[in-house]
């Protein structure tokens, strides 16, 4: 294993750092496409919950493969060319967003009713009022659950490998390709996405314990 490693290190360690890539990105992206959509997504209007409340359920309940598929399709039905890696980080954050949306809407309730009606009390403007009163209180709520969105997403973009995207279960094929170890391969591979999730958990654990200004309940 330590032999391929030093022959193929560069090709994996080309794959990890393309996942991070996509993974950050696409869901940094998404979480802020997912915070906008939760705003519909809690209106009194029928004409702009629905919609949203369709489009949530849409991306939730298909599989993430089926809808990276179907974006790479509609891109060549258009006949547009764009980087694989483009639209896998597109497909990440079009998922990330359905299930962010519903984060913060469930975190948007958590909060009490008295501090929105407090802030418009004082005269704050909408914008204002979300930025100074509501945001720093939706955070500890919806940071829990952000955290394990983040975690699947980096599992789930493992998929992408099958629309030939360069990330680190599609370097993991090429070197199976070229040196027909597959054990030693996955090997490597599961491991370094274990690394990857427990980095990602034991950084938001991290940042839990230093938001002590709210304890959801």
């Amino acid at each position: 294993m330590i032999g391929l490693l030093s022959d193929y290190g560069d090709v994996i360690l080309g794959g990890l750092l393309g996942t991070v890539a996509i993974v950050g990105i696409g869901f940094l992206v998404g979480g802020l496409a997912g915070i906008l959509l939760a705003f519909p997504l809690m209106s009194r209007l029928r004409l702009l919950r629905w919609p949203a409340r369709s489009l949530v359920e849409l991306i939730r309940n298909t599989p993430f493969l089926i809808q990276a598929m179907l974006l790479f399709a509609a891109f060549g039905v258009l006949r547009l060319r764009l980087d694989p890696t483009l639209v896998g980080t597109l497909s990440v954050a079009i998922y990330t967003s359905a299930y962010m949306a519903e984060i913060v809407r469930g975190a948007m309730h958590s909060i009490p009713r008295g501090q929105t009606d407090a802030a418009a009390a004082l005269g704050l403007p909408a914008l204002l009022r979300f930025r100074l009163v509501i945001l720093p209180q939706l955070v500890p709520f919806a940071l829990p659950a952000s955290v394990n969105l983040l975690a699947t997403v980096a599992k789930e973009s493992a998929f992408l490998s099958a629309v030939s995207v360069a990330e680190l279960t599609y370097a993991g094929q090429v070197v199976i390709a070229q040196t027909f170890r597959v054990f030693e391969v996955w090997a490597i591979v599961g491991t370094l996405y274990l690394l990857l999730v427990l980095t990602v958990l034991t950084a938001a654990q991290r940042l839990e314990r230093r938001m002590r200004w709210v304890r959801p309940t």
